[in-house]
């Protein structure tokens, strides 16, 4: 029987190591020339993603183009059999009553959810 030879994967991350480290330039892949949403800002996340018009916050009418964005995936995943949290009301997420939702309001509000979600669960036993 043929032996095999099981320390090339060591050897070649050790050559790639050197390799870096001299500067010599192995690259795989060329670097993108731009990201995709890379004209978004210093905080691009899914947050800045839905914010169309780029002012950091959140309008009634881009967190209503969210929900539908998120109810189309939700019923194109529907064969998947899982059970989703209705999504949050505009309401529970502006807690400053201004009319528009910031990042920060929006992990605040993400935040008890998930508070309650834990709550309800070691309620039940099931935590």
């Amino acid at each position: 029987m043929k032996r095999r030879n099981t320390r090339w994967p060591s050897q070649l991350a050790t050559a790639l190591i050197i390799a870096g480290a001299l500067g010599l330039g192995i690259s795989f892949a060329a670097p993108p020339e731009q990201l995709p949403n890379a004209d978004i800002g210093p905080h691009a996340g899914p947050f800045s993603i839905h914010d169309l018009d780029r002012n950091g916050i959140l309008s009634r009418e881009e967190y209503g183009q969210f929900l539908t964005a998120l109810e189309q995936r939700r019923k194109a995943a529907d064969g998947s059999g899982k059970s989703y949290p209705p999504p949050l009301r505009f309401e529970e997420i502006d807690r400053n009553a201004d009319g528009y939702l910031s990042e920060d309001e929006m992990i605040s509000a993400l935040n008890r959810r998930l508070e309650r979600h834990k709550r309800y669960r070691n309620r039940s036993g099931r935590w």
